[in-house]
């Protein structure tokens, strides 16, 4: 075992399983296949036996009635074969209706519903001579083998034991008319085969264990398989954090250009930091930072603040402290009471001039 399989130790994850079942690469028991096969034949000749069989017959017959008295010119032969060809085709199509639909039945209940023409892709590995030794001397050949001894002996098995308990309604044909042969030999036949299915049915329950555990050995992963199919899937972790970054700069854009509005001042650095400060009287003992941002984020507030007529204030040591030292929605510390109401004092006096107020500095 190589050193890359015995990393290999994780199962494989939904979305490499879904990857290769749109490969075609599933887990399928052929034997499975083959005891729906049996079991959809062995249904159809059960109940319509008699009438398949006496069918069959009256084409046997008219066969060797029509021979002596037929022409055996080319269009008469011609006839005569398309006929007994025509009658054998409708005969057959029931048998070949049921492998169809038995086939495709079978198909899906083991995989569910596949299509897929990567198998049929040209694969160079394929033409390997290395890759084709490992085949042959695989365990999942050692059990092919195995598996196929077991079949031999559990068929030979059966069928002894039914023709061993039917040799007895055999020998006692003789006593029979030669008419019911044909009806006895299809009972003891749908007998034989309903007894062979069901070793079938053994075989292809253990078959389907095996391929299922063979399978999954085959998909497991190693712990660096699993790390990058996750950056495959949702990219590289370091893409990821930048994207998360700049949906966050997005949120925060977004809350604080919204919240300028309300403001009653925003304070500058002049162009590279905006604080936006509400106070509310009676709601607490200082202005409440509503809004900050840095960069673009400052002149879209500053672009906001002109549209709703905020006052604009510029104080780049006000401003750089309370970016810093501030969060949104927290009330400025006692150690900015000063600087802010000397601006909230210069607010109120644009706004009413005729008052004078003065502001002690």
């Amino acid at each position: 075992m190589s050193e890359q399989e015995q990393d290999k130790s994780e199962q494989a994850t939904p979305f490499k399983l879904q990857e290769a079942k749109r490969r075609g690469q599933v887990a399928k028991s052929l034997d499975f296949n083959s005891f729906m096969l049996i079991s959809g034949m062995l249904a159809l000749v059960y109940f319509s036996g008699r009438h398949l069989v006496s069918a069959g017959l009256n084409i046997g017959r008219g066969v060797f009635e029509k021979a002596g008295v037929a022409k055996y010119d080319t269009d008469s032969l011609m006839s005569w074969l398309g006929q007994i060809a025509d009658d054998t085709g409708h005969l057959l199509t029931p048998f070949f209706l049921i492998a169809i639909a038995v086939g495709v039945i079978a198909s899906m209940v083991q995989t569910g519903p596949i299509f897929s023409v990567f198998p049929l892709k040209p694969d160079a590995q394929r033409l390997n001579p290395v890759q084709g030794f490992k085949r042959v001397f695989s365990m999942k050949m050692v059990f092919e083998g195995i598996k196929s001894l077991l079949k031999l002996a559990l068929f030979s098995t059966v069928a002894y034991v039914v023709v061993l308990g039917a040799l007895p309604k055999i020998m006692s044909m003789t006593g029979m008319d030669p008419r019911a042969y044909t009806w006895f030999m299809l009972d003891q036949t749908i007998s034989l085969v309903f007894k062979l299915a069901l070793a079938i049915l053994a075989v292809a329950l253990l078959d389907i264990l095996y391929t299922r555990w063979d399978f999954g050995k085959k998909m497991r992963m190693s712990k660096r398989e699993m790390k990058e199919e996750v950056k495959r899937r949702e990219g590289d972790p370091h893409v990821r954090s930048k994207q998360r970054e700049l949906q966050r700069e997005a949120a925060k854009r977004a809350k604080s250009v919204s919240r300028v509005p309300d403001a009653d001042v925003l304070i500058t650095n002049p162009t590279h930091l905006a604080i936006a400060l509400h106070y509310e009287r009676g709601a607490g003992r200082a202005p409440r930072l509503l809004a900050k941002g840095a960069g673009d984020i400052a002149l879209e507030m500053r672009h906001v603040a002109a549209r709703h007529g905020i006052p604009v204030i510029e104080r780049k040591q006000v401003a750089r402290r309370l970016f810093a030292e501030v969060n949104i929605d927290a009330a400025i510390p006692e150690d900015m009471y000063e600087p802010v109401a000397r601006i909230y004092a210069e607010v109120y006096a644009a706004r009413t001039p005729s008052v004078g107020i003065g502001v002690t500095r």
